[in-house]
Protein backbone atom coordinates (compact mmCIF):
# COMPACT_ATOMS: atom_id res chain seq x y z
CA UNK A 1 0.00 0.00 0.00
CA UNK A 2 1.17 3.07 -0.74
CA UNK A 3 0.65 6.75 0.73
CA UNK A 4 -2.12 8.81 -0.50
CA UNK A 5 -0.44 12.30 0.05
CA UNK A 6 2.85 11.08 -0.37
CA UNK A 7 3.58 7.72 -1.80
CA UNK A 8 5.55 5.90 0.62
CA UNK A 9 5.58 2.43 0.66
CA UNK A 10 3.41 1.31 4.19
CA UNK A 11 2.02 -1.21 6.01
CA UNK A 12 -1.33 -2.53 4.84
CA UNK A 13 -2.81 -1.84 8.20
CA UNK A 14 -1.05 1.92 8.38
CA UNK A 15 -3.74 4.47 9.44
CA UNK A 16 -1.17 7.36 8.79
CA UNK A 17 1.91 7.57 6.75
CA UNK A 18 5.07 7.14 8.95
CA UNK A 19 7.01 9.49 6.27
CA UNK A 20 4.69 12.67 6.08
CA UNK A 21 1.70 11.71 8.88
CA UNK A 22 -1.46 11.84 6.44
CA UNK A 23 -3.81 9.66 7.37
CA UNK A 24 -4.94 6.47 5.50
CA UNK A 25 -8.40 5.98 6.05
CA UNK A 26 -11.75 7.46 4.55
CA UNK A 27 -12.76 10.09 6.89
CA UNK A 28 -16.44 9.74 6.50
CA UNK A 29 -16.01 6.24 7.51
CA UNK A 30 -17.39 5.73 10.96
CA UNK A 31 -14.74 3.24 11.98
CA UNK A 32 -12.51 5.39 11.96
CA UNK A 33 -13.80 8.78 13.03
CA UNK A 34 -11.83 10.24 16.02
CA UNK A 35 -14.49 10.53 18.78
CA UNK A 36 -13.04 13.46 21.70
CA UNK A 37 -13.75 12.36 25.03
CA UNK A 38 -16.43 13.80 26.48
CA UNK A 39 -16.84 12.44 29.50
CA UNK A 40 -15.10 9.36 31.07
CA UNK A 41 -15.88 6.41 34.43
CA UNK A 42 -16.60 8.21 37.53
CA UNK A 43 -13.12 6.11 38.56
CA UNK A 44 -11.23 8.99 36.72
CA UNK A 45 -12.80 11.67 38.53
CA UNK A 46 -14.29 11.22 41.60
CA UNK A 47 -16.40 13.15 43.83
CA UNK A 48 -15.07 16.20 42.06
CA UNK A 49 -15.85 18.50 38.73
CA UNK A 50 -12.37 20.16 38.69
CA UNK A 51 -10.54 17.72 36.70
CA UNK A 52 -9.20 14.14 37.82
CA UNK A 53 -8.63 14.45 41.46
CA UNK A 54 -10.24 17.76 42.63
CA UNK A 55 -7.16 20.24 43.30
CA UNK A 56 -4.21 18.90 41.81
CA UNK A 57 -1.01 20.57 39.50
CA UNK A 58 -0.72 20.25 35.84
CA UNK A 59 -1.24 16.55 34.65
CA UNK A 60 -1.81 14.11 32.12
CA UNK A 61 -4.65 11.09 32.57
CA UNK A 62 -3.72 7.44 30.31
CA UNK A 63 -7.41 7.59 29.02
CA UNK A 64 -7.11 3.84 27.36
CA UNK A 65 -5.73 0.50 27.76
CA UNK A 66 -4.03 -1.01 30.50
CA UNK A 67 -3.11 1.85 32.63
CA UNK A 68 -6.09 3.86 31.72
CA UNK A 69 -7.11 6.22 35.09
CA UNK A 70 -3.18 6.80 35.82
CA UNK A 71 -2.15 10.08 36.48
CA UNK A 72 1.42 11.66 35.10
CA UNK A 73 1.73 14.87 37.08
CA UNK A 74 3.55 17.34 35.29
CA UNK A 75 5.60 19.23 38.07
CA UNK A 76 8.94 19.51 36.21
CA UNK A 77 9.97 22.98 34.22
CA UNK A 78 10.61 20.36 31.07
CA UNK A 79 9.04 16.47 31.24
CA UNK A 80 10.63 14.26 28.84
CA UNK A 81 8.23 11.72 26.80
CA UNK A 82 9.03 8.46 25.07
CA UNK A 83 10.65 4.35 24.74
CA UNK A 84 13.88 6.04 26.68
CA UNK A 85 14.55 3.97 29.19
CA UNK A 86 14.98 7.36 31.21
CA UNK A 87 12.11 9.33 29.81
CA UNK A 88 10.10 11.07 32.57
CA UNK A 89 7.48 9.49 31.05
CA UNK A 90 8.30 6.11 29.88
CA UNK A 91 5.38 5.26 26.64
CA UNK A 92 7.02 1.58 26.37
CA UNK A 93 5.88 0.40 23.11
CA UNK A 94 7.31 0.46 19.30
CA UNK A 95 4.55 3.19 17.92
CA UNK A 96 6.89 5.38 20.43
CA UNK A 97 9.81 7.02 19.40
CA UNK A 98 12.44 7.10 22.15
CA UNK A 99 12.82 10.68 22.57
CA UNK A 100 9.28 11.55 21.27
CA UNK A 101 7.98 14.77 22.57
CA UNK A 102 8.73 17.47 25.52
CA UNK A 103 6.17 18.77 27.67
CA UNK A 104 7.63 22.35 29.25
CA UNK A 105 6.11 24.99 31.74
CA UNK A 106 6.77 28.07 30.09
CA UNK A 107 7.80 31.49 32.31
CA UNK A 108 4.13 32.62 32.32
CA UNK A 109 2.90 29.07 33.86
CA UNK A 110 1.37 27.97 30.44
CA UNK A 111 2.35 24.05 29.36
CA UNK A 112 3.57 23.37 25.87
CA UNK A 113 3.89 20.27 24.01
CA UNK A 114 6.61 19.64 21.33
CA UNK A 115 7.05 16.93 19.15
CA UNK A 116 10.75 15.88 18.65
CA UNK A 117 10.62 14.86 15.00
CA UNK A 118 8.78 11.49 16.06
CA UNK A 119 8.32 8.57 13.57
CA UNK A 120 4.42 8.74 13.79
CA UNK A 121 3.94 12.04 15.06
CA UNK A 122 2.10 13.86 18.68
CA UNK A 123 -1.60 14.75 18.08
CA UNK A 124 -3.35 17.32 20.00
CA UNK A 125 -7.52 16.48 19.82
CA UNK A 126 -6.97 14.70 16.46
CA UNK A 127 -4.66 16.91 14.77
CA UNK A 128 -1.08 16.20 14.32
CA UNK A 129 1.33 19.30 16.13
CA UNK A 130 5.03 20.32 16.25
CA UNK A 131 4.33 22.42 18.46
CA UNK A 132 1.48 23.69 21.20
CA UNK A 133 0.02 24.87 24.19
CA UNK A 134 -2.22 22.31 25.75
CA UNK A 135 -5.60 23.05 27.89
CA UNK A 136 -7.48 21.54 29.99
CA UNK A 137 -9.34 18.15 28.70
CA UNK A 138 -7.26 18.29 25.48
CA UNK A 139 -6.38 14.69 24.15
CA UNK A 140 -2.90 13.94 23.59
CA UNK A 141 -1.88 11.16 21.41
CA UNK A 142 1.49 9.73 21.40
CA UNK A 143 2.07 6.24 19.52
CA UNK A 144 -1.06 4.05 20.85
CA UNK A 145 -1.21 6.07 23.87
CA UNK A 146 -4.27 8.27 24.74
CA UNK A 147 -4.41 10.99 27.44
CA UNK A 148 -6.45 13.83 28.72
CA UNK A 149 -4.75 16.99 29.72
CA UNK A 150 -5.69 18.78 33.13
CA UNK A 151 -4.95 22.07 34.12
CA UNK A 152 -3.74 22.73 37.92
CA UNK A 153 -7.18 23.84 39.49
Amino acid sequence: MNCRRCGEILNANANFCWSCGAPQHDASSPETIAVPIVSAPEAMYPGSNKGPHGEHSDELVIASGLEAGTRIELTKEITTAGRHEESDMLLDDVSVSRHHAIITRTASGRITLRDLNSLNGTYVNGTRVEETTLHSADEVQIGKFKLVFWEAT
